[in-house]
């Protein structure tokens, strides 16, 4: 299949899966339990800290829920990405595609678009949500929201490959959400534990919690190049230590990571091929 050629369907493709993505209720109904939670969140955390310490205790209040918020909506991009390519393959619509001139590159990349294009809609509804949100509140915005909001393109991009990758391997709908789920779960879990166990060993120099910690960070070390919501936690923390490096190796890895994995689709698609 010709560049050009390939280019054209991965257009159509784009158009054609956020045309209908827009026409649909589902991504406004997440949006509108996204804004809540992180409503809540800023109420109960932003506004309490501010009324026990003043307004100067935090230099970046709307930050928190916004991270939440492009957190949230990140998730739900991989859920829909994870049900994308083992949907049209249960239904039969990825052979009827495959007839066309669509080749398997083609396929992954426009269901990887579609997805991309649907956070850049998130993004402008988060925008107008929180600037309200700071209108209300008098709290201005900050350079960090900008680099917050920039880099979660990026670290979506890891999440919405990841549910792809899941997707190409499965030949069932419901195997593909379980697995998402489960992986997304078990590496949010993880992470909870590691920091508390680095903390716990911290005070406690018992000779357990030391070998606990040895076995923890050794996961870790392979975790953390697999799982999607270690980018997405890496990459918030270089934004909240300001550091610049940190967030650009955290660009860059996030590409490079989503690049590997849309390939490993692409393989994945070919080998298990097209039919149910």
């Amino acid at each position: 299949m010709s560049v050009s050629h390939r280019i054209h369907a991965i257009r159509v493709a784009t158009k054609r899966e956020i045309r209908s993505t827009l026409h649909g209720i589902g991504l406004y109904v997440v949006l509108s339990l996204v804004f809540l939670v992180a409503s809540y969140v800023f109420a109960n955390t932003v506004l309490r800290n501010v009324g026990d310490a003043g307004i100067l205790a935090l230099p970046n209040p709307v930050t928190l829920p916004l991270i939440v918020s492009t957190g949230l909506a990140a998730a739900y991009l991989g859920l829909c990405s994870s049900l994308s390519i083992s949907r049209d393959r249960d239904l039969g619509t990825m052979e009827v595609l495959f007839y066309g001139p669509v080749d398997a590159v083609a396929y992954v990349l426009g269901k990887y678009f579609h997805q991309l294009a649907a956070y850049g809609v998130v993004l402008a509804f988060t925008l107008v949500n929180f600037y309200g949100l700071s209108v209300v509140t008098n709290v201005g915005f900050s350079l960090e929201i900008a680099g917050i909001m920039l880099l979660s393109v990026f670290l979506t991009s890891c999440m919405v490959s990841f549910g792809i990758v899941l997707s190409a391997g499965s030949r069932r709908m419901m195997v593909s959400v379980i697995l998402f789920l489960g992986f997304v779960l078990f590496f949010l879990i993880f992470s909870l534990v590691h920091a508390w166990v680095i903390g716990a060993a911290g005070r406690d120099a018992a000779s357990t919690m030391v070998y606990v910690r040895m076995i923890m960070d050794s996961l870790d070390q392979v975790i953390r190049w697999i799982s999607p919501v270690e980018y997405y936690l890496r990459g918030m923390d270089a934004v909240l230590r300001k550091d610049t490096s940190g967030y650009i190796m955290s660009a860059v890895s996030s590409l490079l990571y989503s690049a590997a994995l849309l390939a490993v689709s692409v393989w994945m698609l070919r080998k298990k091929g097209v039919r149910r």
